[in-house]
């Protein structure tokens, strides 16, 4: 046996059945090492460093249900813990929160390894991890990995031991695919209900808002975008003209008709004023086709193209038997092609869900919508949703607060959000499921200045007054659903023309403005609301609750989107849901005043 001598109390032998170590008693603290001893003498207090060993990969007594992977901690493991795991350091208590059988179980219907196959890594550890990904946070799931096999407190909350292996980011990217968003719902659904178990939520009043999270990808420029515009329209007129059967390239004239129509569409300054612009877009598309032809393989951006073409051409057959290439109408029909494949193709490389929108008036950014629907009382977060930048936030609200029904049992008494959600169809939904909304009101400006239509109001017999009290007169209902109102006073003679009307009506009208009418009342009617006390301070708790999007960002990872899709990007805001969710539930533990 080989001796090894580390100093007058510590020595190492190593021999061919294993390695001994020898401590001595004065090289721990006192405090620690009376802490060994109570271990030694079987003491209870110190159960809970056993615990993840003991929860997170347990075996079910249910026949056929999935093995995992066994985990066994080994004493000189234990020791470690021992000495770099706080018992009051926040991931203790996070992890003593969970009830990490509850999401062994939820997970346990995708694993088909009851009676055969190779163990799997425990969900519990999996989710663990993650839940570790977005408490850090780290910039990747590599970088998570690389870090948890250095750090033992890292390794005790997953429930590895620090020889024990550890899976790689493969192996995380397949359990997020294998679980899928299903799941990870599930998962937040049970912890809203233990939240609800522990009097954390009191569902009178639920606060909305949605935060821009940049996308992991990058946006494609105006010129990169005429470049695959171009593409997509070479690719409809070889189907369409071929009657998807192409038989040979697009002549060099339409190539360049095909360049030009794309770069109108985009309606880009730069390459409108650059009478090379079409020229160099088909160069750039020869040298983007050369290298992908180079790689022997079919780019994510050629699968969107054939996708959005394909789609095209199908909605064309339905109406017609062919689609019409006649060279008098080619022009006309390729403008129309591209403006309904300019929406369809995708905003960025890397990202093809990621999608360019308005964060506010003047500031465009690619990425996602990242929103929470929040209980008043604790924070507690009910509800995630993550969609594109170029879907209207308008539409999410009432998805977010179906949801929360679903998992409290029934929609919140009230709701505050911000002037995004001022539009008719979300009042009709708040109206419909008796729930008062206190939503901030927007403003209507209309094209050429005027007085807005907050000053043409309604009489007690349901009729349109101009703001000096003269009935306007209603028109019949457009294509839009808007109905035409001209004023039937003389507005010449009015003292308040010059402010009323607009620069089209100039300089003695008549005043005329389109809108619906049941949607303008309703605006009106919440526009008047926002003066009551109980909007104001329903208001006043949703500001402060808002400091919530800034602890997703400056602690949870939230200023970047980690994942490349939407489906991946929903998981990541549930998994930021679920892991403020689990520190409201550390936090409030044990209160007695909840």
């Amino acid at each position: 046996m080989n001796q090894l001598r580390l100093g007058a109390s510590s020595h190492a032998y190593l021999g061919t059945s294993g390695l001994a170590i020898r401590l001595g008693a004065n090289l721990f603290a006192p405090a620690l090492w009376e802490q060994i001893c109570a271990w030694f003498n079987g003491s209870p207090t110190l159960t809970w460093l056993l615990a993840p060993f003991q929860a997170m990969n347990a075996a079910e007594s249910t026949p056929g249900s999935p093995r995992w992977k066994v985990v066994a901690v080994d004493v000189l493991s234990w020791l470690l813990f021992l000495a770099t795991v706080p018992t009051n350091h926040p991931l203790v208590a996070l992890w003593q929160a969970v009830d990490w059988a509850a999401i062994n179980r939820i997970c346990a219907p995708c694993y088909q390894n009851g009676e055969r196959g190779q163990r799997a890594w425990a969900p519990a550890q999996m989710v663990a991890l993650l839940i570790l990904f977005f408490v850090l946070p780290l910039a990747s799931e590599t970088a998570l990995v690389q870090t948890v096999a250095i750090v033992p407190l890292y390794r005790w909350f997953c429930g590895f031991g620090l020889f024990s292996p550890l899976p790689d980011h493969s192996t995380l990217y397949t359990f997020r695919k294998r679980i899928g968003g299903g799941r990870f719902e599930a998962i937040l659904t049970w912890v809203v209900h233990q939240c609800l178990q522990r009097k954390l939520i009191g569902n009178d009043l639920a606060f909305f808002d949605m935060m821009a999270v940049a996308a992991s990808a990058h946006v494609w420029t105006p010129f990169e975008r005429a470049v695959l515009l171009t593409q997509a329209l070479i690719r409809y007129l070889e189907l369409a003209e071929q009657g998807q059967t192409p038989a040979g390239p697009v002549p060099e004239a339409l190539r360049r008709l095909a360049a030009e129509m794309a770069i109108e569409v985009l309606e880009s300054k730069s390459l409108q004023e650059n009478p090379q612009a079409s020229l160099q877009v088909l160069k750039s598309l020869e040298r983007w086709t050369q290298r992908r032809q180079a790689a022997k393989g079919q780019a994510l951006w050629e699968l969107a193209i054939e996708e959005a073409v394909q789609a095209v051409l199908s909605e064309e057959h339905a109406l017609s038997s062919r689609p019409s290439t006649a060279p008098q109408a080619l022009p006309d029909k390729l403008k129309k092609v591209a403006q309904v494949l300019k929406a369809h193709l995708p905003h960025a490389r890397g990202d093809l869900d990621a999608c360019i929108g308005h964060v506010t008036t003047t500031v465009l950014q690619c990425g996602y919508w990242l929103g929470f629907l929040v209980d008043r009382l604790h924070s507690v977060i009910t509800a995630v949703r993550v969609v594109p930048l170029n879907v209207p936030q308008n539409t999410q609200m009432t998805p977010a607060l179906d949801t929360h029904k679903e998992r409290v049992g029934a929609y919140p008494k009230a709701v505050a959000a911000d002037s995004a959600q001022d539009y008719y169809p979300v009042h009709h939904d708040l109206d419909q499921r008796q729930i008062e909304g206190h939503i901030a009101s927007r403003e209507h400006r209309g094209v050429g200045g005027g007085l807005s239509s907050e000053h043409f109001t309604w009489n007690v017999a349901g009729q349109m007054v101009c703001p000096e009290g003269h009935v306007m007169q209603a028109g019949n209902r457009r294509k839009d659903g808007l109905i035409p109102y001209k004023a039937t006073g003389n507005c010449a003679l009015c003292q308040r023309k010059a402010a009323c009307l607009t620069k089209g009506q100039q300089p003695d009208g008549p005043r005329r403005i389109c809108l619906d009418p049941v949607a303008h009342q309703r605006w009106l009617q919440n526009r008047e609301h926002t003066g009551t006390a109980a909007y104001k301070e329903a208001q006043r708790q949703r500001f402060a609750s808002e400091g919530l999007f800034g602890l997703a960002r400056r602690l949870h990872g939230a200023d970047d989107m980690p994942y490349r899709s939407t489906t991946m990007n929903l998981t990541a805001g549930i998994l930021i849901g679920v892991v403020m969710n689990l520190a409201v539930m550390a936090k409030c533990q044990g209160r007695a005043d909840i």
